[in-house]
């Protein structure tokens, strides 16, 4: 491994969240299918074996040159073929998907409106019963599984695995299971390459979501927790914190199992377009902040990404331990993030995504030089785009990692 190059980009980004000024500011994007559609390879190609994408990113990483490489981030295709979720499209699905179709997440209501009582009762049942098994078509039969006759004085609850849905499903489950550890050293491969060339790696597997995220997007569903936030919020809050320790516990155990140093948490629901400054602050920021709590006393630096508009949310967003966060805004006057954020927070992102591909290297290095400008003078920053990019053009990457590294040098 070239661990000097390693060491010294690692070091850079690490000086730059405990708000310092290394060499330069690092530069740090957000990378998502530009793995495989910026460099030829077709996504369902990297959806089937991982390693497919490393010629790619031997040219992204002349290209680019990162000093933190976004993980590659494909899901299994044989896992997915094996579980058949409803609320997930992709490449390859049907013949109407394409091998280059991109990853789509569809809203869906697993909890209805009256079953708020049933979950608070018994979250563990709930979520095999109702969400396990209407999310993945091939798992129907779980929902026959009565978990507390297997813990009773009679071995007579074990007759349920007779029944030939619930074998099926448990034997989708070992299945996908295997598939998803025959792909996942695929993805070790990559990640492997990645730190052999000298770079760090930070994204998948290190993510979480904030726990209010989790609730809507995996039970509730999005459009109708928008909806119980203003008819009932104070029943949403108490299903939320019913399920934070759970989601803090699977987000550190995630990290410390890749040993991942860094948790990415990308905050799609708590924009300014989705919610009041008051509602965020009262039911969006307290979970959020329990886990970055929780992060950072294990060691692991939150990597949290704002979507969407956050100008009213900068003041509560100060209310976390000095140099120990770094938050990635899509949407944001970074002169404002920097006059409220700076001294608190590490502070990156909303270089526009579009220049990279539709701009000139021109127009690239003027972006960068204004976001320097406003963002670097006093350290606790890097360099990002504001949406994972899926499509860029190899001269514009290049202007952009030259502009970064010409005008961004502290010394």
């Amino acid at each position: 491994m070239n661990e000097d190059a390693y060491e010294k980009r690692y070091r850079r980004v690490h000086e730059a969240i405990a708000l310092n000024k290394p060499d330069r500011v690092p530069l740090v994007p957000t990378l998502g299918n530009v793995f495989a559609l910026g460099y030829g390879v077709p996504i369902q190609d990297a959806m089937t074996d991982q390693r497919s994408v490393i010629s790619a990113l031997e040219k992204l990483l002349t290209d680019l040159d990162p000093d933190y490489l976004y993980n590659p981030d494909f899901f299994p295709k044989e896992a997915l073929d094996l579980l058949q979720p409803v609320n997930i499209n992709y490449a390859g699905k049907t013949p109407d998907f394409h091998e280059n179709f991109t990853y789509q997440t569809l809203d869906h209501e697993y909890m209805k409106d009256d079953e708020y009582e049933d979950f608070l009762k018994d979250p563990g049942t709930y979520l095999l019963h109702k969400v396990i098994a209407e999310k993945f078509e091939s798992l129907r039969g779980l929902s026959a599984v009565d978990l507390y006759s297997l813990c009773g004085s009679s071995v007579m609850g074990f007759g349920v695995f007779s029944v030939p849905e619930v074998r099926d499903a448990l034997q989708t489950m070992l299945d996908a299971g295997a598939a998803i550890e025959a792909y996942g050293k695929t993805s070790a491969a990559v990640v492997s390459f990645c730190m052999e060339q000298g770079y760090p790696v930070w994204g998948p597997p290190g993510v979480a979501s904030n726990p209010f995220d989790e609730f809507a997007d995996n039970i509730r569903g999005l459009v109708n927790t928008a909806m119980d936030l203003q008819e009932d919020p104070e029943l949403l809050s108490e299903a939320v914190e019913r399920y934070t320790d759970v989601v803090i516990a699977n987000a550190v155990r995630n990290c410390r199992m890749f040993h991942y140093d860094t948790c990415f948490i990308p905050l799609h629901i708590g924009m300014d377009e989705f919610m009041s400054s008051e509602d965020y602050e009262k039911y969006y920021w307290p979970p959020l902040k329990k886990l970055f709590l929780a992060l950072i006393a294990n060691g692991i630096t939150p990597f949290a990404f704002c979507e969407g508009n956050y100008k009213t949310r900068l003041d509560i967003l100060q209310d976390v331990p000095k140099g120990k966060i770094v938050y990635f805004f899509e949407k944001q006057d970074m002169k404002m993030a920097k006059e409220k954020l700076g001294g608190i927070a590490c502070i990156a992102g909303n270089f526009d995504s579009n220049l990279l591909q539709y701009g000139t290297p021109e127009t690239v290095t003027e972006e960068t030089k204004r976001l320097l400008d406003m963002c670097a003078a006093d350290g606790g920053y890097l360099m990002s785009n504001a949406l994972s990019l899926d499509l860029a053009r190899t001269e514009l990457l290049a202007a952009w990692r030259d502009a970064v590294e010409k005008y961004g040098r502290y010394s």
